[in-house]
Parts: structure tokens; C-alpha cells; sequence
């Protein structure tokens, strides 16, 4: 299994409204936990806090997991898992809005399979820094999507809108990437048992979505 582990730090202070910092992270082999991704808001905070003293008003730190096999692939529907965890200042904004993946200026959105909401620890430099209100969400890609020259952005519940959570493209299994062809047939979903087998393989600690349990 191939997965991209990315950081994304975006930093909204109040003397600059937009700045955003990207931070990719190595590839990385076996199962992306909880904690894992606990870990990564708080290098990410850690990181902000020596730009940013005072904080700022949300980050997200992004993982997402390519099938494993030909036949898992095809039993996804050339979709790709994709793990949004994000952390802000302000309850107001979430649960986020939507996902969505920008090309060439056309926005698609992703299928949202669920959404967890949590408490950040009150010790940690993620709550003094970014906030103490975290989502973590699960989303189904279309492949080919993530193969393409674009950003895979969110919206925020209220304020923010266009959060740039990774500049696309991926990099792929050498399969996949093969296949000239990566888009999802219209209206085509993954196999039920398939995809509860790669979030239970490739994700510990989170809930399951509720279709799946």
C-alpha cells in the first residue's frame, strides 16, 4: 500500500488574512491512527508558533490512502480514501461545509463518509495555538481527480471559504497511474465490504461511518 501523509498548516492571522504555509510529509507505510494525526497538528502548531506567537485561527492536517491492489481498485470504483482532520478557534465553523477538489477552475465534491468531532487537549501547542475544536472527516476522491494539476480545497461552515488543503497532483501506485482512464463511472460507488476493509486496514482509533458498521 502507497499512501502520501501531507501537513497542511494554513494560517489566518489578524495582520495577514490569507497566509498559508504547506508542509508535505514523507510517504509512509501501515496504518494512519488517531494519534498519528494527533501527532501532526502538533508539529504543525509547534511550526506556527514560531511565525505566529499568538496563534491562529484554524489548520488541518490531510492524509489519504490509494487502493492497494488492481482488484481493490476496481472494487473502490477508482476512488481514493481521504482523511481531512482539521483544527480551529472557532466552534462556529465546523462541521466543514463541503471538500472538494478545483481544476482548471471546475470545483468537484467529494462524498463525505463521515465526520467526527472531538476536544483538543488543553496541554497541547494545537490548542494554544490553533484552537481546541477538531473534525476529522472521511471523503471518497475520484481517482483521476487526484491526478490532475489542482488543489483539493475545503469551505468552512462559516467564514472561510476556498482552504487550500493540498496542491494536486498525488502520486499514485505505478497501476493506477497507468490507467488513462481514472475517473469513476457516472454514479459509481465502491463495494460496501471493500471499503470497510481498507478504513479498517489502513485507519485505527476513528469511527467507523455509519453505513459501514
Amino acid at each position: 500500500m502507497q499512501r502520501w501523509l501531507i501537513c497542511l498548516l494554513a494560517l489566518l492571522l489578524s495582520q495577514v488574512a490569507d497566509a498559508q504555509t504547506l508542509t508535505q510529509r514523507p510517504v509512509s507505510q501501515g496504518a494512519v491512527s488517531y494519534a498519528d494525526m494527533t501527532g501532526r497538528l502538533e508539529k504543525s502548531a509547534i511550526n506556527t508558533a514560531k511565525a505566529a506567537p499568538k496563534g491562529a485561527a484554524r489548520g488541518s492536517s490531510i492524509d489519504f490512502c490509494w487502493a492497494s491492489s488492481p482488484d481493490e481498485y476496481r472494487a473502490l470504483a477508482k476512488h481514493v480514501v481521504v482523511l481531512v482532520s482539521v483544527v480551529t478557534q472557532d466552534a462556529a465553523e465546523l462541521p466543514l461545509r463541503r471538500v472538494y477538489v478545483t481544476v482548471d477552475g471546475k470545483e468537484t465534491e467529494l462524498v463525505r463518509l463521515s465526520s467526527q468531532r472531538s476536544d483538543v487537549g488543553k496541554g497541547s501547542k494545537t490548542f494554544s495555538i490553533l484552537g481546541p475544536h477538531r473534525e476529522d472527516g472521511f471523503y471518497l476522491a475520484p481517482a483521476g481527480l487526484m491526478m490532475s494539476d489542482g488543489y483539493l480545497q475545503a469551505d468552512f461552515a462559516v467564514r472561510r471559504t476556498g482552504f487550500n488543503l493540498y496542491k494536486l497532483p498525488g502520486t499514485p501506485p505505478d497501476f493506477i497511474k497507468s490507467d488513462r482512464d481514472a475517473m469513476p463511472e457516472p454514479g459509481a460507488k465502491p463495494d460496501t465490504p471493500a471499503l470497510k476493509a481498507l478504513l479498517q486496514r489502513e485507519y485505527t482509533g476513528f469511527e467507523l461511518p455509519a453505513d459501514l458498521r
